[in-house]
């Protein structure tokens, strides 16, 4: 004799809370890191600029008031950043991305990561010449959420 496992709502009701609440647990490190990586980037690049300002003679309370301001107009800051540095078609150093940062600090020059213009304007800094392939990838950085 052979038996049927047949599914029930029930059954098939216990297998679905199972698996939600093994993904959601098993998913729960990768936020969380996800969270930890950005807190660092943004970290980093906050100090960086303000490590610039303070190699160029600020002082430290000044620096830091002035990279301060630079990061409360850009909350997305440090992944448009990389997104700068690390794209294929700019090729930007990221030091001259750091050293332009700090400049825009320093003179307290507005930025504006979602402005298609803000950001020619950004890299235009660190390149004059720019070709028809790198403002389509300063477009898509702009559009990037």
């Amino acid at each position: 004799m052979t038996k049927i496992f047949i599914l029930t709502k029930r059954s098939f009701l216990i297998i679905f809370l199972v698996s939600n609440t093994i993904n959601s647990l098993s998913a729960s490190p990768h936020a969380n890191s996800l969270s930890y990586t950005t807190h660092k980037t943004e970290t980093s690049l906050h100090a960086d600029v303000k490590a610039k300002l303070i190699s160029k003679g600020l002082h430290e309370d000044a620096a830091a008031k002035k990279a301060d301001n630079l990061f409360k107009q850009n909350k997305n800051a440090p992944h448009k950043f990389s997104c700068l540095y690390r794209d294929n078609e700019l090729m930007l150093s990221k030091e001259k991305v750091i050293e332009t940062f700090a400049k825009y600090a320093l003179f307290e020059k507005s930025l504006n990561f979602y402005s298609y213009k803000s950001l020619v304007g950004f890299v235009q800094h660190i390149k004059p010449n720019l070709n028809k392939k790198e403002l389509a990838a300063l477009r898509r950085i702009a559009n990037i959420g």
